[in-house]
């Protein structure tokens, strides 16, 4: 139980002390997937590297809205495990407008002690080569 409160406690500190200054995010390094229908960057002031782990925040802003959804951008914030560049968003927030304004219309946290919650994009997606990046 105090686990759970602990990892309550975590997100909800990452979540308010980074997100409630979103104004002061500061996307950069933007990178255009192959079919240019999205932008993605993130703010390099946000990286923190704890042991062999890089969390950090990221921007999806898209061209027109996900496909069956009113989504125009994502705010997420990730967990990188530089052993074998697997990943985790323990924040995700979807917007109805670009550049992560307007209202958030979905919102989602996870547990960062769920291994089953990790992700591996393949090594020419631009997720992957960020991550390689910011793990070297």
């Amino acid at each position: 139980m105090s686990r759970i409160i602990f990892f309550v406690v975590l997100i909800s500190s990452i979540f308010f002390s980074n997100f409630s200054h979103a104004k002061n995010f500061r996307w950069s390094e933007k990178k255009v997937n192959i079919d240019n229908t999205g932008a993605f960057y993130f703010d390099r002031s946000s990286v923190k590297k704890i042991d062999n782990y890089i969390y950090y925040w990221s921007l999806g802003d898209f061209t027109k809205p996900l496909e069956g959804s009113d989504i125009k951008s994502t705010i997420s914030y990730h967990k990188v495990d530089c052993t074998d560049i697997g990943y985790q968003m323990l924040i995700f927030l979807a917007f109805d407008d670009n550049m992560g304004k307007g209202n958030i219309i979905y919102h989602d946290a996870e547990n960062p002690d769920k291994i089953e919650d990790k992700r591996y994009d393949s090594k020419g997606s631009i997720a992957y080569l960020r991550h390689e990046s910011l793990c070297k």
